[in-house]
């Protein structure tokens, strides 16, 4: 029997509460995000930002709340295209964090007039905006590993 496929809402919440100057108001489109339910029972198990995402896993996931099994169009980290693989490393969210970490440590290069003790404090003064990304990366290829080792071993299984 085949399964069903995960139900994906792209919601975009003041285009609603204003008609027409949802996307005319600059910041506004930034909080719509997209909704992954289960098919069977409309369970959501997946919130993201933007309209698109991958997921790392076999495919199949089952719901927390029915317990019934469907596709979510998860795949293991070999298995990826390029651009899924650099989506899933820099989401549209992160990349905005990254862009803004380097503008300010340029802006902090260019400020202090390459004077080595004001280029040292001002650096350490802007380094608490890299710990959300070491941490994001650090989930990120921890995650990456665990898909490499399912994939092999998921391959090692099939061959005998």
């Amino acid at each position: 029997m085949d399964r069903l496929w995960a139900i994906r809402s792209e919601i975009e919440p003041f285009k609603r509460v204003i008609p027409g100057i949802g996307g005319a108001i600059g910041i506004l489109p930034i909080v719509r995000f997209t909704l992954y339910k289960c098919p069977y029972c409309k369970w959501p198990f997946k919130v993201t930002w933007g309209p698109s995402n991958t997921l790392l896993g076999e495919g199949g996931r089952a719901c927390w709340h029915c317990r019934e099994v469907f596709w979510d169009g998860s795949n293991e980290w070999p298995e990826m295209s390029g651009g899924e693989r650099e989506l899933f490393l820099l989401p549209i969210s992160v990349a905005g964090w990254l862009a803004g970490t380097l503008v300010v440590f340029a802006m902090t290069l260019y400020l202090t007039h390459g004077k080595k003790a004001d280029v040292i404090r001002g650096l350490l003064a802007n380094s608490p905006l890299l710990i959300p990304l070491a941490l994001w990366f650090g989930i990120r290829w921890w995650q990456i590993a665990r898909s490499v080792r399912r994939y092999n071993q998921r391959g090692s299984v099939k061959a005998i």
